[in-house]
């Protein structure tokens, strides 16, 4: 009975060292998902560090303004402002004081949605020959009689399972296959 169950331990592992196992091969999956973030900075700038050039100098004489009008005028503070579209990325806002023929100061706000992409790569583990070893107890109906003995089974890796079983009862083979 010994020699029975190691002959046939030895066939079934022969045979599985000797099948070969074809693995497909299993490409990456790549999931792309692009997030848009608000992001909204403010700078302000004094005047007295903003370099300036004189491009042309114009006298305009006018009777009808008096001397009172243009000293107001002079020393009125004005604020400029003005607003860029930058693409679809959002708007930057440029505003400029002015006063006494001079830039006081000037402050820049920009409200740009920056696009972030992350990449998620997964890899699957390739599946693998899978050799199980185990006991084994039956009973026959026939006679009543109580059998043990030891079982090998072989899972592969396109997910089918062999069995081979011998008790002192008898001998089993098996073949399952996943659905």
């Amino acid at each position: 009975m010994k020699e029975v169950v190691i002959v046939l331990l030895v066939a079934v592992l022969i045979f599985f060292i000797g099948s070969d196992a074809r693995y497909t091969k299993v490409e990456p999956i790549v999931k792309s998902d692009t997030v848009y973030q608000q992001k909204t900075f403010t700078k302000f700038i004094k005047g007295n560090s903003i370099p300036f050039v004189v491009l042309d100098t114009i006298y305009l004489i006018d009777t009808i303004k008096d001397t009172i009008t243009i000293v107001k005028d002079y020393n009125q503070v004005k604020v400029y402002s003005d607003t860029m579209r930058i693409d679809s990325l959002g708007y930057a806002y440029i505003q400029d004081t002015i006063s006494r023929n001079s830039i006081i100061g000037r402050s820049f706000t920009a409200q740009i949605k920056e696009k972030v992409i992350y990449k998620t790569i997964t890899n699957e583990q390739k599946q693998r020959n899978q050799l199980y070893l185990g006991f084994i107890g039956d009973l026959k109906h026939s006679n009543g009689q109580i059998g043990i003995g030891g079982s090998i089974a072989l899972k592969t890796a396109k997910n089918t399972l062999y069995t081979a079983t011998a008790t002192m009862n008898g001998y089993s083979f098996g073949y399952y296959k996943k659905f």
